[in-house]
């Protein structure tokens, strides 16, 4: 997979869903799933947006945000909240770099 091209998900009120089907990195899709469910503030205020991150893992799984933008800042708060509280427990996701690209949407 090509480090530049980012893990792209959509978190929506019924569940999160990787945009590809690709089988490469989904420890991480299903860690994402169940780490950043859709917030009730974005739930409740109709909030929409997209959050684009950099992470990385230490040999441990801890993840840690480097460089982030949003599109919003409660989403991008959010985001980086849930992230730096992970701990990717699969081997091959331990000391790696990671782009990824969240898209939260209503519908």
């Amino acid at each position: 997979m090509n480090p530049d091209l980012p893990v792209v998900m959509v978190v929506a009120r019924d569940g999160s869903r990787s945009m590809f089907a690709a089988a490469e990195h989904s420890y991480l899709r299903e860690e994402i799933s169940k780490g950043i469910p859709f917030p009730d503030f974005a739930r409740i205020c109709h909030l929409e947006g997209v959050v684009n991150v950099r992470i990385s893992t230490d040999c441990d799984g801890q993840v840690t945000v480097s460089d982030s933008t949003g599109s919003h800042p409660g989403l991008l708060g959010y985001v980086t909240d849930c992230l730096n509280s992970m701990v990717l427990r699969a081997e091959d996701s331990k000391s790696r770099d990671y782009k990824l690209m969240l898209k939260f949407t209503m519908y």
